[in-house]
């Protein structure tokens, strides 16, 4: 085997190699070349750096067989170059792979000009590479070779693929099961809106982003707890909260809401706030206020407890709860003490998520 196709491998201090390597393009007039063989210090330069290279390259002769490897190719068969140098192709790789290359050799071979294209291949552990390069012809004095150089994009390809999984998942979360979805940018515009979340507010997502989030907001109590957490998660304070509250809806009257907020950062810095919507209750035309005290009755009255039982705990005589019962039949719209539990589930003054009955936030104490 020929050592002067093998620069890198030489010694360093000995002499360069005097082997013809130039480039030379087929069909075309380059003009005078310059030989690196014909100075000794370019040669020793070109051996080094093609030897030391990030890129794996080679280059093979009409056979197939390996007249010079560089340690990162190498490197992609888990050994050293003096192992694949002066070994056929199919000595070294797989045989469905070693055909696919023998192909390429010779389509460069016959068309006499470089390609730039992507392959497949199996590394040592039998695990599936990508690579992605330049084939072309070396013309030299012992006839014409195969060089070829290129990129080991095994993992930038699986990323990206593991990205697009990701990616897909995300969307059908946020585009396929309905779910309630707004990102808010730092500014505090609404940045993406998802169909859930435009359909809950009655909305379409043209008229919800790019809009002021608290625009949306029906109360300063409202406000005022969101400015909180939204300060906790911008500063860092904490990745995620849970808020009460109650927006406004298309055509007049609100909606309760719990926003389920989590930071997305990047770099340690909060670049967007991401809020999942859950409704409490239906919508209604304005905010629906009850007393601390007619709070505690219908928690009590969801759990069962009779008249009696109710007026013992409260410290009521029974005229005194008869008279906030009929309040609550008002201000509820119901005849009966199911309806009224049931439409105070309704309205989201009670939290439907926790057992025993409790009431939700206290925006609706009047």
């Amino acid at each position: 085997m020929d050592t002067a196709w093998r620069p890198g491998l030489d010694d360093p201090d000995g002499p360069p190699a005097r082997r013809d390597m130039t480039v030379r393009q087929p069909g075309a007039d380059t003009g005078p070349q310059t030989d690196p063989a014909a100075d000794p210090d370019a040669a020793r330069w070109f051996a080094t750096l093609a030897a030391y290279a990030p890129a794996p390259a080679f280059v093979r002769d009409g056979d197939g067989r390996y007249l010079w490897v560089n340690a990162a190719y190498a490197r992609l068969y888990d050994t050293e170059p003096d192992e694949i140098a002066g070994r056929r192709v199919e000595e070294v790789d797989p045989p469905q792979d070693a055909a696919v290359f023998r192909a390429l050799d010779r389509d460069v071979l016959t068309a006499r000009r470089p390609v730039r294209h992507s392959l497949t291949f199996r590394h040592p552990d039998g695990s599936p590479g990508q690579a992605v390069g330049h084939r072309f012809v070396l013309e030299s004095s012992g006839g014409p070779c195969v060089g070829g150089i290129y990129s080991d994009v095994t993992g930038h390809t699986r990323t990206l693929e593991e990205k697009a999984a990701v990616d897909e998942e995300i969307h059908a979360l946020r585009e396929r099961t309905g779910l309630a979805v707004v990102t808010v940018g730092p500014d505090g515009r609404v940045e993406r809106a998802s169909g859930g979340a435009a359909e809950l507010l009655g909305s379409s997502r043209g008229a919800l982003e790019g809009s002021v989030a608290v625009d949306h907001l029906d109360g300063e109590a409202d406000l005022r707890s969101l400015a909180r957490a939204w300060a906790d998660l911008v500063n860092g304070r904490t990745s995620r909260c849970s808020e009460v509250l109650r927006l406004r809806v298309v055509g007049g009257g609100g909606r309760l809401l719990r926003a389920d907020l989590a930071a997305v950062r990047a770099g340690g810095t909060t670049e967007r706030v991401l809020a999942v919507l859950t409704p409490l209750g239906a919508p209604t035309p304005e905010r629906t206020r009850v007393s601390p005290l007619q709070l505690r009755v219908l928690t009590l009255m969801a759990g069962g407890q009779p008249n009696s039982g109710m007026a013992s705990r409260l410290g009521l005589s029974r005229q005194a709860l008869d008279y906030h019962l009929r309040r609550l039949r008002k201000l509820l719209h119901a005849a009966s003490r199911p309806e009224m539990v049931a439409r105070a589930y309704t309205l989201g003054i009670l939290d439907a998520t926790t057992w025993p009955p409790r009431a939700t936030a206290g925006v609706f104490h009047g």
